[in-house]
């Protein structure tokens, strides 16, 4: 069988960062071993009149934008349901874990989907170490078009490998997909709008209550809630307590997440996180900003309303050494602790998951440096 281009260049990236491959679990590469043949059921399930050009095209997006990062999203929810089997003493199937890649694969597309639109909106440059895919000279504003193919993607896939394992586990997927869209959808005009219409820097609008609810609609409920609760669902777990719970853990875990984020953007290493932090000179409505906005005397709210939302390095500098003066690094520390502390409480209070299942997510994000 020959490997297609894009396969034969992972393969050699894996071997060439052999000792940075090694440690990735083989969750990780059982994982990114699907992939390639979920694309072509996909190019397979196009209409047969579709011009070659466009097959190939589909081909390339789904390559360029939904493969690489770190897949934390999409492996979550195999390790939810070896989770759950392990804690009854039972072996999973391969069927079973053929189809947690699968929607685990279909929250990779939903992030693509996502990523694709949002930087559009965002007129960002790159993504994951390369130009944005709208960005791409053959590419350009199709990419909003691009943007709903691939969430179509989505239920082509379900509907090829879930429907047939199990249909109650096939229309569970297909209404969280929806609800859980729809909520991320509504945390993007959140983030959209927290510019004043004019597009004015409006800092009334900057409250850390709006700030929770961005993060918890545009970040917790895909990143977080989405993967485990599609593993309980494969695990036969669809109870409203044991679900209930766990939008609560994962929506705390999400906030915590984006707090991190919001603190690697400014104090992280570009060269560990892969990108330069830009949420001053976007105007963020970012956990820094909003902590400097509470924190600040008058004349230190004058530093903030002249320097920041502006591309212009001497001015970000004057806002970075604001948060230094209100020693905003010792406060994310404080938070990082204290929330660490309450998502470990919230843990203990689970009786019918397995514990494991959010306390290894907690230990993936606890002082993370990426």
């Amino acid at each position: 069988v020959k490997m297609s281009d894009e396969a034969g260049k992972r393969k050699a990236e894996t071997e060439l960062n052999g000792g940075e491959a090694k440690k990735k679990s083989s969750a990780f590469d059982e994982f990114t071993g699907v992939f390639d043949g979920l694309v072509q059921d996909l190019l397979d399930m196009l209409p047969k009149e579709l011009p070659e050009e466009s097959v190939a095209y589909i081909k390339k997006m789904c390559h360029y934008t939904c493969y690489g990062g770190k897949m934390t999203r999409g492996i979550t929810v195999g390790s939810t349901y070896m989770d759950v089997a392990k804690s009854r003493g039972e072996e999973a199937s391969d069927k079973a874990l053929f189809v947690s890649k699968v929607i685990g694969w279909c929250i990779e597309w939903l992030q693509a989907c996502f990523l694709v639109l949002d930087d559009i909106m965002d007129e960002s440059q790159t993504r994951r170490g390369q130009p944005c895919w709208y960005k791409l000279p053959e590419v350009k504003k199709m990419a909003i078009n691009d943007g709903l193919i691939l969430e179509s993607c989505i239920f082509l896939l379900l509907k090829k490998h879930v429907k047939p394992y199990s249909v109650d586990l096939y229309h569970n997927c297909v209404e969280l997909f929806r609800e859980v869209s729809f909520q991320t959808e509504l945390g993007q005009l959140l983030d959209m709008t927290t510019e004043s219409p004019e597009g004015r820097l409006d800092f009334s609008r900057f409250t850390i209550e709006r700030y929770k609810l961005i993060v918890k609609y545009k970040t917790a409920f895909y990143s977080f809630y989405l993967p485990v609760a599609a593993g309980l669902y494969l695990a036969g777990l669809t109870g409203e307590k044991d679900l209930d719970l766990t939008k609560e853990i994962t929506i705390a875990m999400g906030e915590y997440f984006q707090i991190q984020d919001d603190f690697l953007d400014c104090y992280g290493d570009p060269e560990t996180i892969g990108k330069i932090g830009t949420d001053i000179q976007d105007k963020k409505c970012s956990w820094l900003c909003v902590q400097a906005l509470m924190k600040c005397n008058e004349e230190q709210r004058k530093i903030m309303d002249e320097n920041y939302g502006q591309h212009d390095d001497a001015k970000v500098a004057k806002i970075k050494n604001l948060y230094n003066e209100l020693d905003l690094k010792n406060a994310f520390e404080v938070y990082e602790e204290e929330s660490h502390q309450e998502i470990k409480k919230m843990i203990e209070r689970v009786d019918g998951i397995p514990k494991s299942v959010f306390a290894s997510l907690l230990a993936k994000i606890y002082k993370r440096s990426k």
